[in-house]
C-alpha cells in the first residue's frame, strides 16, 4: 500500500469519533465521520462488532445524532454517497 493513500473506515477511525461524542464533541465527531467516509451503515456495523464493547456509553440513539450531523455537513457540502 502507498504511504500516502488515505484509509477509511478503520477501527481506529471509529474510536475517534466515539471518543469525540463520548466527550461531548458531537460537531467534531460528525466532521469525523464524513472525513473518514462513515456513513450510518457503517456506524451500525463498527457499533456491532466493536462500539459496543469498547464503547458501552455509546447508545444506538448516538448513531442517529452521529448520522444526522454528518449528513446536514454533507448536504451543506454537496457529498453525495
Amino acid at each position: 500500500m502507498n504511504e500516502t493513500e488515505i484509509k477509511y473506515r478503520t477501527l481506529e477511525q471509529w474510536e475517534e469519533i466515539c471518543e469525540s461524542a463520548i466527550n461531548g464533541n458531537w460537531s467534531q465527531a460528525g466532521q469525523e465521520c464524513v472525513d473518514y467516509g462513515f456513513w450510518a451503515d457503517d456506524m451500525i456495523n463498527m457499533f456491532e462488532v466493536a462500539g459496543e464493547l469498547a464503547y458501552p456509553n455509546l447508545e444506538p440513539t448516538d448513531l442517529a445524532i452521529l448520522t444526522e450531523i454528518a449528513m446536514k455537513i454533507r448536504c451543506k457540502n454537496g457529498v453525495e454517497k
